[in-house]
C-alpha cells in the first residue's frame, strides 16, 4: 500500500544549463549529475512511497522456548538505526500456511549494529517457527 501523495509536486523536473548562461561548463555536468538524483527522487515520492522502498526484509527461523528463546540478534540490515522491527509473517515450517493460533508481537531493542530480539509474544512453546520481519 503507498501512502498518498499530498505534495503538490511541481511538474518541472529537471534544472537546465541552459537556464544558467553565464555559468562555467563544470556546472553543466554537476547539472547532469543532480538532474540524475532529482528524476529518482521525484519519481519515488509521484509513484508513491511505498514498505518497499523503505524496508528490508529479515527472515528469521528459530524453535522457540518461552524464558528462554530471548535476546537473539541480526545483523541490522540498514544503514542507519532503525526504527521499526515489524512481523511481516509467522509460519510453522514446512507448512507456510500454519501460523499462531495468537497474535504476534516482536519486542527488540538495537545495539552494537545489532537488532537484537528480546521476547515475541503469541508463541508457542517448543515449536519451530519462521518470522520474517520488516526493518526500517
Amino acid at each position: 500500500m503507498a501512502l498518498q501523495n499530498n505534495s503538490n509536486l511541481p511538474t518541472i523536473q529537471r534544472i537546465k544549463y541552459e537556464d544558467y548562461k553565464d555559468s562555467p561548463q563544470w556546472f553543466a555536468q554537476f547539472l547532469i549529475a543532480l538532474n540524475l538524483f532529482l528524476t529518482a527522487v521525484y519519481n519515488i515520492i509521484n509513484h508513491g512511497i511505498t514498505y518497499s522502498n523503505l524496508a528490508v526484509i529479515a527472515p528469521v527461523t528459530f524453535l522457540f522456548t518461552p524464558g528462554t528463546t530471548t535476546n537473539f540478534s541480526f545483523s541490522n540490515p540498514i544503514t542507519i538505526v532503525p526504527n521499526n522491527v515489524i512481523i511481516g509473517n509467522v509460519f510453522i515450517p514446512p507448512n507456510r500456511a500454519a501460523h499462531p493460533a495468537s497474535v504476534t508481537q516482536v519486542l527488540w531493542h538495537y545495539t552494537n549494529g545489532q537488532v537484537v530480539i528480546d521476547d515475541i509474544l503469541g508463541l508457542t512453546s517448543g515449536i519451530t517457527y519462521s518470522i520474517t520481519v520488516s526493518v526500517n
